[in-house]
């Protein structure tokens, strides 16, 4: 499974014993998870942000998933993505968002967010 950057963050600071972090593990349980290099930006941008341990965060998300590099065809479907997004009226839906969808779709896997600007899509889970 894929895991939005919106995953990460709720994965590395929710204590294991909340709400959140159950419901988000009840869903990913023992499958694969899949980021994209581009997410090693948005996560460090978060750690610099609150002041988190950048290396230590780091290590951590290189523990629990595979980090899926950027290529051509990735780039160019997100523009796309970004576009008909963008078109069918949310607004919202960045050039990272088109990324991260690219990439899962390109492994044919499902992507989990907290991101509500993915909801008219039927390969996303929103928690």
């Amino acid at each position: 499974m894929f895991i939005d950057t919106s995953i990460i963050i709720e994965i590395l600071r929710e204590e294991k014993s909340s709400k959140q972090f159950q419901n988000i593990y009840g869903i990913i349980k023992d499958e694969p998870l899949f980021i994209s290099t581009i997410q090693l930006a948005e996560l460090a941008d978060w750690c610099l942000r609150t002041n988190s341990n950048l290396e230590e965060r780091i290590a951590k998300i290189k523990q629990i998933a595979t980090i899926i590099p950027l290529t051509e065809t990735i780039c160019v479907e997100a523009a796309r993505l970004k576009q008909d997004m963008r078109t069918n009226k949310i607004a919202k839906f960045g050039i990272l968002d088109g990324i991260v969808l690219a990439s899962a779709r390109s492994m044919n896997e499902r992507l989990l967010t907290s991101d509500n600007d993915f909801r008219t899509l039927s390969d996303v889970i929103i928690v």
